[in-house]
């Protein structure tokens, strides 16, 4: 008898304390929860402080894009970074250029200072008619030399064979082509797409912040230790990159930019051509540490493949440099550009 009234006892403070101990630790899951998104808020508000944008913020219809146009001349250099990657990793090459010409750099939406725009798939035609929008909206006048690296050479391939009479030059900056990615390389790009959204979603409660404030996150140690072997000019651009890089719409930009490459890509397959228009192609000449020797020839492959787009085009070879042209080799990109100035006031 008194075993069981026991047992009973037992089972109800047992009770009692499975209760309140659940209790607890959903309370103490939401003031996390709760502390973690009051920190990511208060921090992202600091952050637009400390690094507000260079240029202007236009609207183009229920959001901005950023546009940074610097120098006077014509015609206006328009430039588009590679994938996930703001303007400012252009380093000191937009100043330079500036110094004999209007240059204009912008942040594809969700990127850099420009807000998002997540209601449609980001894909090059969608980065596309945005930019041609937002080049209308601000007055920024024809005719234009397009200058793009990496994924933003694809998207002003596919600008140029749309608009061309509005283009009187092209340069590519280690541009990818559309038969770059091999089965293999699909899934990782799923993969990658993927660990964006996991990004995304733990940079909403503050822990991306948090993890790359204690200097544990491996992206961001990376690509701080790269950058050391540049200009301090560029060195001091990290800061500015790690506060985008900490906010919740870069990650879901970046996700649907690469979950939607496939589709990019494949609209590029009717542009074989582009006619007589001035082409330069600037390659790597170094191979990434990251990149296999059979993926190194493949690519300089195809980046001769890019050449026959024009039947007035030119390939150079970035002698020691990897992808980054613009920051390893900064002088063939503005060189490039002062040769296609060149040829078009020769064709006026």
């Amino acid at each position: 008898m008194f075993d069981i009234i026991f047992w009973c006892a037992v089972g109800k403070v047992l009770m009692i304390i499975t209760e309140n101990l659940a209790t607890l630790i959903l309370s103490i899951t939401t003031i996390s929860l709760l502390t973690g998104i009051f920190y990511q808020a208060v921090s992202e508000a600091l952050d637009r402080r400390r690094h507000p944008p260079q240029g202007e913020l236009v609207d183009i219809g229920g959001f901005r894009l950023h546009l940074n146009c610097i120098g006077q001349g014509t015609p206006t250099v328009v430039m588009d970074a590679g994938g996930a990657a703001p303007s400012i990793t252009w380093g000191l090459v937009p100043s330079e250029i500036a110094k004999f010409t209007r240059v204009c750099t912008y942040d594809r939406a969700g990127f850099g200072w420009s807000d998002p725009n997540l209601k449609i798939p980001r894909t090059s035609q969608q980065s596309v008619d945005e930019l041609h929008l937002l080049l209308t909206k601000a007055g920024i006048d024809p005719p234009y030399i397009l200058v793009g690296h990496s994924l933003g050479g694809v998207n002003l391939r596919l600008y140029a064979s749309q608009y061309p009479e509005d283009v009187v030059g092209l340069v590519l900056v280690d541009s990818s082509h559309e038969n770059q990615v091999t089965p293999e390389m699909w899934k990782r790009i799923k993969m990658q797409s993927w660990l964006y959204q996991v990004f995304r979603v733990v940079s909403q409660v503050g822990v991306l912040r948090l993890i790359g404030e204690m200097n544990l996150l491996p992206i961001l140690n990376d690509i701080k230790r790269e950058i050391q072997k540049y200009p301090l000019a560029v060195q001091t651009l990290f800061d500015t990159y790690k506060s985008f890089c900490y906010r919740p719409e870069y990650w879901a930009t970046a996700a649907s930019e690469l979950a939607n490459i496939k589709k990019s890509f494949e609209g590029l397959r009717s542009v074989t051509s582009l006619g007589s228009l001035p082409l330069i192609v600037l390659s790597q000449g170094s191979k990434d540490s990251k990149m296999s020797d059979e993926r190194f020839q493949k690519w300089a492959s195809l980046q001769l493949d890019l050449t026959k787009l024009s039947s007035n085009s030119q390939r150079i070879i970035a002698e020691n440099s990897g992808h980054l042209i613009q920051l390893d080799r900064p002088e063939l990109v503005i060189s490039a550009v002062q040769r296609l100035i060149e040829t078009s006031k020769l064709d006026e």
